[in-house]
């Protein structure tokens, strides 16, 4: 991923982590860069609308929270690796991924955070749409246990036609700036 920080792990640290025989614990084990190649392995199945392969990124029970959206047609409940499926059908129901672009990843051990832009057709209208978006995991054992993610809300609403959302500015971006 381009602008990556690089996985490490700060031998200090995990010293006073080591469980019997040398090994971390269960709840802390990953591999040192296990969280940088999950989050490339989700973003690659995001953009082959692979929502099945996605879904077996995941542990058998996920920690998942995503920014609602009104309107939005994919559950906002999500906790089993079907769940995610269904989440990324939904999702691939109302766009068309026609590309991501990758900003920052910085990762430490099982965790990373990324942020981005995804590019999408939006089915009802055909318009093209882009999105900013963050997305933060933990990974246990080469899965994600843990995903937030976080988007342009009001984008999003509005992309799929959500009635009610406001404009930010009748004559955005200009009439909106003080002086």
């Amino acid at each position: 991923m381009p602008g990556g920080a690089r996985d490490t792990v700060d031998p200090r640290r995990a010293a006073g982590t080591r469980g019997t025989a040398g090994r971390p614990p269960p709840e802390r084990a990953a591999v040192v860069g296990g969280a940088t190649a999950a989050v490339e392995r989700l973003v690659a199945r995001g953009a082959a609308a692979d929502a099945a392969g996605a879904g077996r990124l995941f542990a058998d029970r996920v920690r998942w929270w995503a920014v609602p959206v009104p309107g939005a047609p994919w559950p906002e409940a999500v906790r089993s690796p079907r769940e995610v499926e269904a989440f990324f059908l939904a999702f691939l129901g109302a766009f068309e991924l026609t590309g991501v672009t990758t900003g920052r990843l910085v990762a430490a051990g099982a965790d990373a955070v990324l942020t981005g832009r995804l590019h999408a057709r939006v089915h009802v209208s055909g318009e093209s749409r882009s999105f900013d978006f963050a997305l933060a995991v933990s990974v246990r054992n080469d899965l994600i246990s843990d995903f937030r993610w976080y988007a342009d809300t009001l984008a999003l609403a509005r992309a799929l036609g959500t009635a009610g959302v406001p404009p930010v500015s009748p004559d955005w971006p200009h009439g909106s700036v003080p002086g």
